[in-house]
């Protein structure tokens, strides 16, 4: 008994080692004598243990969690190589429709200016407007 009041002393302190520990215990927890002591040790003999599957059930949740993250990762990967492909024709298409619409902009710019010079060739030249500053019965001013 004066072995286990003095483990029990060094114990609290804290000065006992791993095998006096046990040691200690071993003997409170054989003793028919109810403690607190006895209770505490009973309590983080039972919280040590693992309960059985918990590490199957563990690793398969973890499993499961980086599958989910893979197929979201993967279904986000397909996502933005669609999008990325949509982006790329839509500008091909917009870049081809921008040249086109340059082309024939070009091309009336042309055609306008042709039909100006032929209009201009038929047309007969217009008589220069002239101002009269002064009108008498023998001498006229005029101005070109």
């Amino acid at each position: 008994m004066k072995t286990k009041n003095n483990l029990l002393d060094k114990y609290y302190k804290g000065e006992t080692s791993v095998k006096e520990e046990e040691q200690l215990k071993t003997e409170i927890l054989s003793g028919e004598t109810i403690s607190a002591e006895k209770d505490i040790f009973g309590y983080y003999r039972e919280a040590g243990f693992v309960p059985n599957g918990l590490e199957e059930s563990v690793f398969e949740g973890f499993q499961a969690h980086l599958q989910k993250k893979k197929n979201r990762r993967l279904w986000a990967y397909k996502l933005t190589s669609v999008a990325a492909s949509i982006l790329i024709i839509m500008g091909i298409f917009i870049g081809n429709k921008i040249a086109r619409n340059q082309q024939l902009e070009n091309k009336f710019s042309l055609m306008e200016q042709a039909l100006q010079q032929v209009s201009e060739s038929i047309q007969p030249e217009k008589e220069r407007e002239m101002l009269v500053l002064w009108v008498d019965d023998e001498v006229e001013i005029i101005i070109n």
